[in-house]
Formats: structure tokens, C-alpha cells, sequence
């Protein structure tokens, strides 16, 4: 048996592909984490798809950052979810994650590579805790973040579109983007973690130490600092942004939202001056009103 913060899998699941499919839109729905996935901009016979995705994702997720267990214990259980996802990919599953994922994989033509792109990148998150530089963070980003775009778009059906190398590109700048602006809203809850994805050298250049942040203070150099971090965040959602209205709808609202939701959440950083200690960035009702509204008449 597996157990992670989602509950229990056992191996002696008897129950049939759709149970496996419900017990992943479960994990969507009712995870602590949860964030709006699959809405009702998705059409319904693909909804199931992006359950499957997510809940392949968020357990490994859970296994890398459960503090009740030590790394080498950690390690382990993604070892084993990285067993499972090979023998899934050869058509052998056997817990309702991967019944569902394999015929989801199957379905959509995800390529293997993505999924072990972010088992590798739940890997690194166990024993690197620094990033020199932005180079550094952006090659972690491309293992953390752009994978997901790349998921979303085959469960789209994109994956055999003509311009799939523009779409690739445009998304992986959108998921390197959300990835930055998680990681900035989360500055100082993942130095708990002993994570600090702030690049040293730019921390260094702007006069604000780790030990600062261990502080937890607040002062003009970590605001300049992050209000770099902040600027550069969008530019890559700006980058991104020309994939959007190449979409079809529906889906180009769901993406849109997604988009947009990550920009608003750049806006309340720069309007908190970026105190993330004590105000931590997040998308309220009135947010939401507010970026519907936006998507609504989104140019």
C-alpha cells in the first residue's frame, strides 16, 4: 500500500475504470490544495482526463513535501510512483490512479517524458533547497511547471496541431510564469520548508540575505527584490499571452481564467508591497468577479 495526504490506494482495487476516474476527481475536488481544475468551460468527455492528470501529480506532490516522513522516505515513495507510472505506460495498473491515468495516456497521447520530467522535479525538491541563479530556477521550471501545460494541451487535443511548437512555447511561458508567482507568493512558507527559490546572486545584488528572510524581514531591499522577481514573472505571462486566442473555445476560457488569475495574483503583491509575511497573495470572490468579468472581455 501507498498513503499519502489524499488518503489510501490499495492495490486490490476491484472496482471498474469509471470508479477509478471518480476516485480521481475525489482527490481534485476535496484536496486540501485544491484549485479550480477541469470547469465548466471543459468540455465533460474530457474532464475525466485532467482528474486523472491532477491526481497523478498532486499525490506525488504530497509525497515530496510530507514533513511526517523523513527525505530518504520520501525518495522511496516516489521511486515507487515512478515504478508504477512505467508499468502504467506498458499497460499494466493496478490502484485507480493509474487505471485511470493509463487510459487517459492512451486516450490524449501524452509522451511519458512529462510525467517524469515532474517526478524528477519532486525529486530535486527533496535535496536541492537553493537556486544560484535564474538560469537555475528556470531549468527547475521547466521540469516543475512547463510539463503541465504540456499535458493540458495534448488533453485538449492539440498535441497533432499544426502549430504545436508555438503552442508548446507560448504555454511553457505561461506555466513558467504561474510556477514564479507561486513561488513569490510563497517566499517566506517555503523557507519553512528550508526552500529558497529566490536566485542568490540577485538576492545578494539587492542587499537581502537568507537570514534576513529567516527574520522575517520586510524592508526596502526585499521589496525591490521582489518587485524585480515580480516584473520579470510577467513578462513571461506576457510572452504566453498570444497562445490564448489561437485556442478553441471553450477551452480558451479555462486558460484564459488560468492566465489571468496568475496576473491578479502579481497585482495584489505589488499593491501588498509585497509583504507576503503577513498578507499572503490570494484570489478572493471579488477576485474572481473581477477576472470573469476580465475574461469576458479579454483582448
Amino acid at each position: 500500500m501507498i498513503t499519502g495526504k489524499v488518503g489510501m490506494q490499495s492495490s486490490a482495487f476491484s472496482g471498474s475504470v469509471n470508479d477509478a476516474y471518480d476516485y480521481c476527481r475525489h482527490i481534485a475536488k476535496n484536496h486540501y490544495e485544491n484549485f479550480p481544475i477541469a470547469s465548466f468551460f471543459i468540455p465533460g468527455n474530457k474532464r475525466k482526463h485532467f482528474y486523472a492528470a491532477y491526481a497523478f501529480m498532486r499525490t506525488a506532490d504530497d509525497f515530496a513535501d510530507n514533513e511526517a516522513l523523513d527525505i530518504t522516505q520520501r525518495l522511496q515513495l516516489l521511486l515507487q510512483w515512478q515504478s508504477k507510472l512505467d508499468a502504467c505506460y506498458k499497460g499494466i495498473a493496478e490502484e485507480p490512479i493509474f487505471i485511470a491515468l493509463r487510459e487517459t495516456v492512451k486516450a490524449c497521447g501524452i509522451p511519458k517524458d512529462y510525467f517524469d520530467h515532474l517526478l524528477n522535479a519532486f525529486k530535486v525538491d527533496l535535496f536541492k533547497n537553493t537556486y544560484q541563479n535564474f538560469d537555475e530556477l528556470l531549468e527547475y521550471c521547466s521540469f516543475s511547471a512547463n510539463p503541465v501545460g504540456r499535458v493540458v494541451l495534448c488533453i485538449l487535443g492539440y498535441n497533432g496541431h499544426p502549430e504545436k511548437e508555438s503552442f508548446y512555447s507560448a504555454t511553457d511561458s505561461i506555466c513558467t510564469a504561474l510556477q514564479l508567482t507561486n513561488h513569490w507568493q510563497d517566499v517566506f512558507v517555503d523557507l519553512k520548508k528550508s526552500r529558497c527559490y529566490l536566485p542568490q546572486d540577485e538576492m545578494a545584488k539587492f542587499g537581502y540575505s537568507i537570514q534576513d528572510m529567516a527574520n522575517k524581514t520586510t524592508n526596502t531591499q526585499f521589496e525591490n527584490l521582489m518587485a524585480f522577481q515580480v516584473q520579470r514573472a510577467r513578462v513571461f505571462f506576457l510572452k504566453g499571452k498570444s497562445v490564448l486566442s489561437s485556442l478553441n473555445r471553450p477551452e480558451r476560457y479555462e486558460i484564459t481564467l488560468i492566465w489571468l488569475g496568475g496576473m491578479r495574483i502579481l497585482e495584489k503583491l505589488e499593491k501588498n508591497n509585497y509583504d507576503v509575511h503577513n498578507r499572503r497573495p490570494e484570489v478572493g470572490v471579488f477576485d474572481a468577479i473581477r477576472i470573469l468579468y476580465r475574461m469576458l472581455t479579454f483582448k
